[in-house]
């Protein structure tokens, strides 16, 4: 039997073929009672979309997904990612374009995202700031026809087709249970966080204050920090932050820069007096927690991240395949001295 087509599964049903492709596509325009006609002949008849006639068609018309990240810490780790899927996409005609934004700017995102709606990008892949705008805009390029991943950061109020990154209400949780028990329940704590307008170190911050507030009230926060990543303001302020409170105990950090953070503390000798808990495992931070500076440091498994986001786009836009989920959560990953040496990423 030859293969059937759309216009023959059109005939079938009796509607026109747009019809059948907008059921096929799960897009918005047909009635119920049609499109359950529709999919109950296309589930008899075993339709099934031709992969390598679209993938010939792709030559000539590539599939391009635009990457907007900060530049942060977190940045190489989740290209390595991207790179990796990549190698595995790019033989059916998918193409990457990286923008990258310099600070936790409104303005310099924003203006990236209005750039990307009037290119002929077929996705976007973001790390997202968490404004009213940005999410406008987001929804934006989603009302367009242009699908829209979050990666490492979520805008969870935005349509949004799914998030790939760490369970961050769970991660900071975990966090406040671990400087809890390091602290035998009493001490002073800072938190430093990267900026106040990602969704994800916001998400954090809360939930370990929540664990430490109503587990371990002995435990005072004395001090947030906003830091943006940014090496010598952060350096300076930890510093400064050191000197200025008295009998400092523990220090979370929710974002990046975790080795100027752990270089201020040793260079004031403070290194068997203050605990560190951070997040990530880069060949810095592992060097730290060897020497005892971090005590404890979470991974979150940022290349799978860059990884996962490509293919839950590439499969979208290619196989017009749904995510799995709204969220694809990555590791919660629980490293200190002894076990710093595991492979970071399976």
């Amino acid at each position: 039997m030859s293969e059937i087509t759309l216009k023959q599964i059109a005939e079938m049903a009796g509607v026109h073929r747009s019809t059948v492709d907008k059921v096929l596509h799960k897009r918005e325009g047909v009635s119920k009672q049609v499109r359950r006609k529709v999919q109950k002949i296309i589930d008899e008849v075993g339709y099934t979309p031709n992969i390598i006639g679209k993938a010939l068609a792709l030559q000539n018309k590539h599939l391009i997904i635009a990457i907007v990240l900060f530049r942060f810490d977190a940045l190489d780790e989740i290209k390595s990612g991207v790179e990796e899927a990549y190698k595995e996409y790019k033989n059916f005609g998918l193409e990457i374009e990286y923008y990258i934004t310099n600070d936790f700017e409104e303005e310099e995102q924003l203006s990236t995202i209005k750039l990307l709606r009037k290119k002929n990008i077929s996705g976007m892949i973001i790390s997202p700031l968490n404004s009213k705008n940005i999410r406008n805009a987001i929804d934006d390029m989603i009302g367009s026809g242009i699908p829209v991943v979050t990666v490492n950061s979520d805008m969870s109020e935005s349509k949004r087709m799914c998030f790939v990154g760490q369970d961050m209400i769970m991660a900071g949780r975990v966090a406040g249970e671990l400087m809890g028990e390091i602290l035998n329940g009493k001490g002073k704590v800072a938190i430093i966080t990267g900026s106040y307008d990602l969704l994800s170190l916001n998400e954090r911050q809360n939930s370990f204050e929540a664990v430490i507030c109503n587990k371990y009230p002995g435990i005072e926060i004395v001090e947030t920090i906003e830091i943006h990543e940014q090496k010598i303001i952060t350096l300076q302020k930890i510093l400064s932050m050191i000197k200025t409170v008295n009998d400092l105990k523990g220090i979370y950090i929710t974002c990046g820069n975790v080795n100027e953070i752990a270089k201020a503390v040793k260079m004031m000798n403070k290194e068997h007096d203050i605990k560190i808990i951070s997040y990530d495992l880069y060949p810095k931070i592992v060097e730290f927690v060897k020497q005892g500076v971090i005590n404890f440091t979470i991974g979150q498994d940022l290349v799978a991240q860059g990884y996962k986001s490509i293919k839950v786009l590439f499969e979208y836009l290619f196989f017009e395949k749904n995510p799995e989920a709204m969220h694809i959560k990555t590791s919660i990953d629980i490293r200190l001295k002894e076990n710093i040496e595991l492979n970071s990423y399976i």
